[in-house]
């Protein structure tokens, strides 16, 4: 009986690449991702330039960070035995390496010192490996699914919200209006609002990561069953159920758990950020329906210049007015309504199941079609 042949594609579609047999990270990844790794060059690359600098200096440096790039995939292709010309059948971590690192040296060659170069390389790696992280671990593919997925989960989750949010948002609207929250949270710039809202996103994760370690492991090793037969009949794994092949439901990597515990948890995340970012929508329309000029001024102890207007109307009737520190306040006040969501959504058995229930179903049926894939690949079955 052969495998459906659509199942790998399948598992990636899902978010779980790491589960198909055949993943390769160099084919399934990175040669995905030469499009944002040649745009990731020519961005690097355009740091080198100066704008001062005639058009011709410019062209050249441009011409010379091509030409080395090329004559570094020029000699990979011969220390491998193949024509220096050759297209890359695939990208490996090398031929990345290349487009990561070229700029860098270009900005070298032409005198700029190592700081600067070294500045360039480690943010072009950094943006690289995120990538790579993000495309290897199925991130977005699982947000793609939860973007087509939201219509059918947003009425769990706005009831979910709606019990959640219903007295904390009294106690929002309360601080909102409050000149101590404008003087401490309006005035917070830079790397120290970064740094706040950094610190409620990994709160709220960490909840969730906390809260729902039972499920994971779960997860993790599968109990044979009806219900994972039932689970993998509504996979393409359907066949393999059919054919009588028993599950293998151990030997789950670790790289596996992890793509397995995104494929989770990403969703979820994304649904307590919806909610976060409904709050602080919400709070800038209330603010310029009631905060003016005058009252921000007051309230912050900022004026003129210093008070950072975005846009403002003057009307016969007063103003309306978008200020940086109306965008921190309701910024953060949304974060920490989202800290807020995650924390009830998680320890409540009634809103543990609204929340997650659809999700978690989702990928335990992944997890089913693994464990009859893996056992097919145990007995030998024959692939389509």
């Amino acid at each position: 009986m052969s495998r459906e042949p659509s199942i790998e594609d399948w598992f990636r579609h899902e978010g779980v690449p790491h589960l198909a047999r055949h993943f390769d990270p160099r084919e399934d990844v990175l040669t995905r991702l030469r499009p944002a790794l040649l745009v990731l060059f020519v961005l690097a690359l355009a740091l080198v330039l100066r704008p001062e600098w005639p058009a011709w200096a410019r062209a050249a440096a441009t011409l010379g960070g091509l030409l080395a790039a090329l004559a570094g995939l020029g000699l990979l292709n011969r220390l491998r035995g193949r024509a220096w010309t050759a297209p890359p059948e695939r990208v490996g971590f090398v031929e990345a390496g290349v487009f990561v690192a070229v700029p860098a040296a270009v900005d070298l060659a032409i005198g700029d010192g190592l700081v600067r170069a070294g500045v360039i390389l480690g943010a072009s790696a950094v943006i690289a490996a995120t990538l790579y992280l993000l495309t290897s671990l199925g991130v977005v593919s699982v947000l793609v699914h939860t973007g087509r997925s939201a219509l059918g989960a947003l009425r769990d989750v706005a009831a979910i919200a709606g019990r959640a949010l219903f007295l904390l948002l009294a106690v929002l609207l309360f601080l909102f209006l409050a000149a101590e929250v404008w003087q401490t949270l309006g005035t917070v710039e830079g790397w120290r609002f970064v740094s706040v809202l950094v610190m409620f996103g990994v709160l709220a994760v960490g909840t969730l990561v906390v809260g729902l370690s039972g499920e994971r492991r779960g997860l993790y090793r599968p109990e044979p069953g009806p219900d994972l037969r039932r689970r993998a009949m509504a996979t393409p794994a359907a066949p393999l159920v059919e054919a009588g092949v028993e599950p293998a439901v151990d030997g789950m990597t670790r790289i596996q758990r992890v793509n397995v515990a995104v494929a989770l948890h990403v969703g979820l995340v994304a649904r307590v950020a919806a909610v976060g970012a409904i709050t602080a929508v919400f709070f800038v329309g209330f603010g310029l329906l009631v905060v003016t000029r005058e009252t921000t001024e007051a309230w912050t102890g900022q004026a003129g210049d210093a008070l950072h207007v975005l846009a403002e109307y003057r009307g016969l009737r007063g103003s309306v007015v978008l200020s940086e520190p109306l965008l921190r306040v309701s910024a953060l006040l949304g974060a920490f309504a989202a800290l807020y969501f995650a924390v009830v959504a998680v320890s409540e058995e009634r809103n543990r199941r609204e929340f997650i229930d659809d999700e978690l179903e989702r990928v335990r049926g992944v997890v089913a079609a693994w464990a009859y894939d893996r056992g097919a690949a145990v007995e030998g079955v024959r692939e389509g």
